[in-house]
């Protein structure tokens, strides 16, 4: 990403980079926030603004023009395929968040989370339960309240607080509603930020990013970008900030754009995560006078970036979809491909390419419009080397098997 132009100025003439900044903060374009920036224990803090340029216009252009070919592939697409391409996606979104706040977890804990979401015992949940159940509602598009600081904290009770007791429960809010006391955030050996105080300031400041991320007049992914760069800024919360406002983006992100590019935000996040970490030492650094335009377009590079990778995935599975199934038609099912066990084994091909793990039986069975019962007795019929069937999950899940699908590969190249 290109140096911050305020940023750039201060480094080679500072004097020119205070003119520059007057000029840009009084323009007509300029947009204040009335969030002030402070770099640590710098004596003089900058009210927040922003400013429309060439470089977010074409960004914004192209994320929608993605946006486009990703409604138009998804539309095309098998059910099954695009709902086991979802589970897979969420399960490593969820990883990857943790991971870039250095908190592990591993896929069986997240998918034990999924098969457990039904659980009433709330005193036996898995962990990751709550995590798992607030992503679900985000893929499902279920309204989620974030109009005021009582609204987060409701959130982070249910969305992080079991997870944090787990590992610590110092590090649970304890103020009105946030933290009470201060909060560094570290990088390797060295302070890096520290988080707005006292909680009354908190408060406000959240406030007015709640607001800017409601506020209708300002484009959806830029307000998105402006409340993500806030929220690490602000730092509500002692731990989970980062996972917090993730998700927060992402929520949103699904209903701006589409669900399968918002989770797989996280999973951008963290193969890009110089970038990222970088964006906001640019912003917070004091020669960049609280020009929050550098953070927004970085931003928004990386939702392009995420929603680029989803198509280019899809792309690529479906066009090998079609190959394959047509192997499969051809070499082992001729003109019966009305049958039953035709109709099974492209489920199983779908779940191979786009799934995880598998396909359920009832997931295969609603898909063919047979019972359960059926399916699994279709499934014992066939050859062993065709299938592989994962005996992990609480309900079994299968698919085509490696060794069967090489074959197929071969078979479509000649």
């Amino acid at each position: 990403m290109p140096t911050p132009i305020l940023l750039k100025q201060y480094h080679q003439n500072e004097p020119k980079s205070q003119e520059l900044y007057h000029s840009l903060y009084n323009s007509v374009l300029a947009h204040h926030i009335d969030i002030p920036i402070k770099h640590l224990n710098a004596s003089h803090e900058f009210t927040s603004f922003y400013y429309y340029t060439e470089d977010i216009m074409q960004i914004l252009s192209s994320i929608m023009l993605e946006l486009r070919q990703l409604t138009s592939i998804t539309a095309t697409l098998p059910h099954i395929a695009i709902e086991s391409f979802r589970r897979a996606c969420l399960i490593e979104e969820i990883q990857s968040s943790n991971a870039i706040e250095g908190v592990r977890s591993t896929r069986k804990e997240i998918k034990t989370a999924i098969d457990e979401q039904d659980s009433t015992d709330s005193h036996h949940r898995p962990r990751l339960w709550s995590t798992v159940n607030k992503y679900l509602k985000l893929q499902q598009q279920e309204e989620i309240s974030f109009r005021c600081s009582h609204n987060l904290r409701k959130f982070y009770d249910e969305f992080l607080a079991d997870e944090i007791k787990r590992d610590d429960p110092a590090n649970l809010p304890d103020g009105k509603i946030f933290r009470k006391e201060p909060v560094d955030v570290w990088s390797k050996s060295k302070v890096i930020h520290r988080g707005i105080i006292p909680e009354e300031k908190i408060i406000l400041s959240m406030e007015t990013a709640l607001k800017t991320l409601q506020n209708e007049q300002i484009p959806g992914l830029i307000r998105i970008s402006i409340f993500h760069y806030f929220f690490g800024y602000i730092h509500p919360f002692y731990d989970g900030n980062g996972r917090t406002s993730r998700f927060i983006t992402s929520y949103y992100l699904a209903k701006i754009l589409h669900p399968l590019v918002a989770i797989r935000l996280s999973i951008t996040i963290k193969k890009s995560l110089r970038v990222y970490y970088k964006l906001f030492e640019d912003t917070n650094h004091p020669g960049n006078y609280g020009d929050l335009t550098p953070f927004i377009t970085g931003f928004l590079w990386l939702i392009q970036k995420s929603t680029t990778r989803v198509n280019e995935i899809l792309q690529e599975r479906r066009k090998k979809l079609d190959a394959l199934a047509q192997a499969l038609e051809i070499h082992y099912f001729g003109t019966a491909k009305n049958k039953a066990d035709w109709k099974i084994y492209f489920v199983l091909l779908q779940a191979y390419l786009f799934s995880d793990d598998g396909a359920t039986l009832k997931e295969i069975a609603s898909t063919v419009g047979q019972s359960a019962k059926t399916i699994q007795t279709h499934i014992k019929r066939y050859p062993a080397d065709h299938i592989t069937t994962n005996t992990t999950r609480r309900a079994h899940r299968y698919k085509l098997s490696t060794d069967f699908i090489k074959k197929l590969e071969t078979l479509a190249s000649k």
